[in-house]
């Protein structure tokens, strides 16, 4: 059987001597007991039931609830929310009635009309200031509801008595903020008694007492406090107050669960009574306690076990400060848990951090660090896959002598919660754990952030290198491409000077023989020579100009790219036998600039080269278009296709060199088979705004 029990923070006596009178019924009754804090208040109705686990996150049997949690949620419908969270499972609430779930009350009305008549009728007390708790809060209300009402009706038989109500928000620096500015507002107006909803509280106004001890218009009185936690007892004076059976409500309430988990009734409302204890505070002479020795021993015992707590978290957080990585931070918790006496305390990361608790708890969790039975627990290390619920099973499955009660401490970083502590512990140093785990939170951060910047270094490292090598691998082969473009511009050369070499020259060669032969003859020259003579000048005059086109296409800045391509289409046909298609289709207001207009030119012209020497093609077409803000260029034949790539085929065909011009343009290049048969060149070139 597993029960889970909701509070704030044990960080103050009042839930942690409940939590004690818990685990303590827990325990015999073997029961497990989790103990979830929910140090966040103020939910709107949506946020408030998403913050709690669900029951399913733990396999929860039932539930028991301090209210305190609720306090400000008063306007919500707490049976109704609480059945959204843990459905039809046992639920016992501990502080304030809620409809349809039993309830484990504290009568107070006796009790404070005993404490208002003792101050009224004992010590004639007059004027009385009431430090109420937090605003909205139950327990707040009723306490101040019975002081009033219990003073009223004193008034009307005492007129001169008189009270002033102020809001402490139940904590020791609420009660001596209101001090602070009570006697801003009453400079001269000392109370006769201060009675406090809480003992933190009467403890708070102790404290501003000792810190103004030499202020002339601030004169020490009477003192009360409510719940009667164990540090009031050893309190100089000791403190009266009305006694909270605290341990045994939280008895009583495992018992209810217990009997409801067995199916058995219980009343819809346990009361339990409240009782009034005098001791010095409010004036009496009681001496310290019961005046025993045993008593002034416990006393001073109490006061060294706190110093040496306050010294050994002081430590802790210097250590935790200096800690920089996971291991640092696995052996200063291993050795400060041994002096705690911390048998069981596990540090967990979640892998993904959020302001979601839901979400949250059902993420990965990354044990940092598992103690369990007072020795550092290896079996966990590395295990990565298990939810905060998952680990929890495991971590009590390992034997049977696994602790009864665990309680999880939630670690935020601002509103992102990245990860939790579970541990159990003595009573008196659980406040300490709580102080102890905000450190914690700061340093785990802290070492996940390094770990972070680690990984993101070796992944830039690893970028920076692969990059590097991208580089040298582009540099080495833009230093082939520009060696083969050498290469080729050598061949086109040697090829221009052998074309005019054997077919110019040899043309003028023989135009200049014939020349010589007509003027050697004997006859005056005939027509029919002196026209043939024209033709030969002609075809060399047509073929020079061929020459002079092939070498740079004059047209592309007079006439333009559209009509350039076109008698390079024209010519290709001519020359080759083979029929060229040709088709353009570019918006006039697309421009292109010199470099990409011979570029593309050179391109079309090595594709059609490729076509005419190696294609065995019939038919190609050659087109330009545009799609959007890109240009297209397309050469398709129906040739015999590709051949098998090898470096000499690659060299044969011109690739390298259309490569390189794509690449000076910035346009993509591709060479495919094309269907059903031939090759495809294509290039695609961004338009310029």
């Amino acid at each position: 059987m597993r029960i889970g029990l909701v509070l704030n923070i044990l960080d103050e006596e009042y839930q942690t001597s409940i939590y004690e009178g818990i685990k303590q019924r827990a325990s015999e009754l073997g029961i497990d007991l989790i103990c979830l804090q929910q140090e966040n208040n103020g939910f709107s109705e949506d946020s408030f039931t998403a913050s709690f686990p669900k029951k399913d996150f733990f396999n929860l049997d039932g539930v028991i609830l301090l209210t305190s949690v609720l306090e400000d949620n008063n306007e919500i419908k707490k049976a109704e929310a609480i059945q959204k969270i843990w459905g039809k499972i046992p639920v016992v609430s501990i502080g304030q009635k809620i409809d349809g779930i039993p309830s484990l009350l504290v009568n107070t009305e006796k009790s404070m009309q005993q404490l208002v008549e003792h101050l009224v009728e004992e010590h004639h007390y007059r004027n009385f200031l009431f430090i109420s708790g937090t605003p909205n809060h139950h327990d707040a209300i009723i306490r101040e509801e019975k002081f009033v009402q219990a003073l009223k009706e004193y008034k009307q038989k005492i007129p001169e008595i008189n009270y002033n109500v102020q809001n402490g928000w139940f904590t020791e620096r609420g009660a001596i903020m209101v001090m602070n500015m009570y006697y801003q507002q009453n400079p001269d107006k000392n109370p006769d008694v201060i009675v406090c909803a809480n003992d933190n509280m009467a403890i708070g106004v102790y404290k501003f007492f000792k810190m103004n001890r030499d202020s002339a218009h601030i004169k020490q009185c009477a003192v009360t406090g409510f719940d009667d936690i164990p540090r009031c007892r050893f309190e100089m004076p000791s403190l009266t107050t009305i006694r909270q059976p605290l341990e045994e409500i939280g008895l009583e309430a495992v018992n209810t669960i217990a009997s409801l988990l067995e199916g058995k009734k219980v009343a819809d409302e346990i009361s339990l009574d409240s009782k009034l204890l005098v001791r010095e505070s409010c004036g009496c002479n009681h001496g310290y306690g019961d005046g025993s020795k045993s008593f002034v021993e416990q006393m001073q015992a109490n006061y060294i076990r706190s110093e040496q707590l306050l010294r050994m978290v002081g430590h802790i957080g210097q250590e935790l400060n200096d800690g920089e990585n996971e291991s640092g931070l696995k052996q200063i918790i291993n050795t400060d848990m041994e002096q705690l006496g911390v048998e069981n305390f596990c540090i967990l990361n979640f892998v993904e951090h959020s302001s979601d608790i839901l979400k949250t708890f059902e993420s990965p969790i990354q044990p940092v660090y598992v103690r369990r039975n007072g020795r550092f627990f290896y079996e966990f290390d590395g295990n990565r896959a298990s939810t905060l619920g998952e680990f929890y099973d495991k971590y009590l499955e390992y034997d049977e002598n696994h602790p009864k009660a665990l309680v999880v401490k939630l670690l935020y970083l601002g509103n992102d919660l990245i990860g939790c502590v579970l541990y159990d512990s003595l009573v008196d140093v659980l406040p300490y754990l709580s102080s102890i785990s905000i450190n914690i939170a700061q340093t785990l951060n802290r070492i996940i952030v390094s770990q972070e910047l680690s990984k993101r270094s070796e992944y830039l490292e690893k970028e920076v290198e692969k990059r590097t090598k991208e580089l040298i691998k582009a540099n080495n082969s833009r230093m082939k491409v520009e060696a083969e473009v050498l290469r080729i511009t050598e061949i086109e050369r040697q090829r221009f000077s052998n074309d005019l070499h054997d077919d110019i020259c040899q043309r003028l060669a023989g135009i200049s023989m014939l020349c010589r032969s007509y003027s050697n003859q004997g006859t005056p020259v005939k027509k029919d020579q002196m026209l043939e003579l024209a033709q030969l000048i002609s075809d060399t005059l047509q073929t020079t100009r061929q020459y002079a086109h092939n070498s740079y296409p004059v047209e592309l800045e007079s006439l333009g790219m559209d009509h350039s391509l076109s008698n390079l289409c024209n010519s290709f046909e001519k020359q080759s036998g083979i029929k060229c298609e040709y088709e353009w289709a570019v918006s006039d207001s697309v421009s292109f600039d010199k470099r990409t207009r011979l570029n593309v030119f050179r391109i079309i012209q090595e594709a059609l080269h490729n076509v005419m020497k190696h294609s065995k093609a019939e038919n190609v077409k050659v087109s330009v278009e545009q799609s959007g803000r890109k240009v297209i260029v397309t050469i398709s034949d129906d040739g015999c296709g590709l051949p098998r790539m090898t470096s000499e085929t690659i060299k044969g065909l011109g690739l390298n060199s259309m490569q390189y011009r794509a690449n000076q343009i910035g346009a993509t290049f591709e060479i495919k088979k094309n269907k059903p048969k031939g090759t495809c060149v294509k290039v695609t070139l961004a338009i310029k705004q």
